[in-house]
């Protein structure tokens, strides 16, 4: 279970029941009947007594996850998971969490060999999916390798 209650504190629970109980039947006469019994009762202490305490609210903090680049795709992929129940968009959404923090791996395929390019996963997907559109059109893998670096230059600007 738990760490039981100190006697002080035990106390000062059954005053502050009795202060509200009486409070709500002799809203008046309350404070001089807890005075009577017990003699170091101060009026603060009463108010205090009849305050209630609840746990503060707790806010929802933000997700750290918000900088990475796959986040909103994710995001709108919940979205349309909760509103039209399509599975797929649930299994992408989760596609997306599983490798949201993993570097962008692509892959480029020029006259029979591939390269593969690394780029940070801060990137906006929208961006890294225009890259690999521009990408699938070079012919040489001198242009791939100066898109890629131009759009490294590039790519965290917007």
């Amino acid at each position: 279970m738990g760490k039981p209650f100190t006697p002080q504190r035990l106390a000062n629970i059954r005053r502050m029941r009795k202060a509200r109980r009486l409070y709500k039947k002799q809203p008046l006469f309350a404070y001089d009947i807890l005075c009577k019994e017990y003699p170091d009762y101060t009026y603060d202490k009463f108010w205090d007594d009849l305050r209630y305490r609840r746990k503060p609210k707790r806010r929802k903090g933000k997700s750290a996850l918000v900088r990475y680049g796959r986040y909103r795709r994710m995001e709108q992929l919940n979205e349309l998971y909760s509103s039209t129940a399509n599975i797929e968009y649930g299994l992408q959404a989760q596609r997306l969490r599983k490798y949201m923090t993993k570097p962008y791996r692509v892959l480029v395929r020029v006259s029979g060999k591939v390269f593969e390019y690394g780029f940070s996963p801060l990137i906006p997907v929208e961006k890294i999916e225009a890259l690999t559109v521009e990408l699938s059109n070079v012919k040489s893998p001198q242009e791939a390798d100066e898109v890629v670096q131009q759009f490294r230059i590039n790519a965290h600007i917007g």
